[in-house]
């Protein structure tokens, strides 16, 4: 019986933790460069979603160029030797209710200065600045970033609407040509398709795991602490 009392209360106590909301996910995106087949622009990376606020953070991951490489060449990973710019700095993140989503932007700086300004603009949102590098004909910064979009339900198949949405910018020396950026966008999305044709094919996302949070941590140990302070105290008497 008094088993039985002491296993209730520690699935009492593990019933009222709070659940863990964010999760962790992985996210490939590929936009179409007719210009540089075999090879197509690539973003691989992870992220952390908040299903109850909806909210991405820690977006990060990689962004290939494909205008570097092999055309002919496979080479051993299959991506014909392109070059991979490292986007760590997620800046951007807005929730789109008509669209049923959130959208976030990984970078390569730690600004969103991509696109020249001359013409007016942010700076960086896609099919805005002409596809010109930020302080053309100045020193170029070397900006770059990929745009994702992450569902309600983040593992849903996005439809084509969304699909069109998706961007990205290359400004750094590898992936451009002078002072125009590589970039991939959609008529449908933006009005104006990539600075070589491109625009976006796909995006996937596959679940990781579960990122407990920290409350939640903190009534897991306390849970166990009252079921061992349960069970010395039942031994001693």
């Amino acid at each position: 019986m008094k088993h039985t009392i002491l296993l209730a209360g520690a699935l009492a106590v593990f019933a009222a933790m709070p659940a863990a909301h964010a999760a962790a996910y992985e996210i490939t995106q590929v936009y179409f460069e007719p210009d540089t087949q075999p090879k197509n622009t690539v973003f691989k990376g992870t992220f952390d979603y908040d299903a109850a606020t909806k909210t991405v953070s820690n977006l990060q991951g990689v962004l290939s160029e494909a205008m570097t490489g092999s055309t002919t060449a496979p080479g051993p990973s299959g991506d014909y030797g392109m070059t991979w710019l490292t986007l760590g700095n997620q800046l951007a993140s807005w929730y789109d209710a008509a669209l049923g989503g959130t959208f976030a932007a990984a970078f390569r700086n730690t600004d969103t200065h991509t696109f020249t300004t001359m013409t007016g603009g942010d700076g960086w949102s896609p099919g805005t600045g002409l596809g010109m590098y930020y302080g053309v004909p100045g020193p170029n910064p070397g900006n770059a970033y990929a745009l994702i979009f992450v569902p309600d339900d983040p593992l849903v198949v996005l439809t084509q609407t969304q699909i069109d949405k998706l961007a990205y910018a290359d400004c750094a020396p590898g992936g451009m040509m002078g002072a125009t950026c590589m970039t991939g966008t959609s008529i449908a999305g933006y009005g104006m398709i990539g600075t070589m044709s491109g625009y976006p094919l796909s995006q996937t996302i596959t679940a990781v795991a579960a990122v407990p949070e920290p409350e939640t941590w903190g009534m897991l140990l306390a849970g166990l602490g009252l079921v061992g302070f349960a069970a010395r105290t039942r031994r001693k008497r």
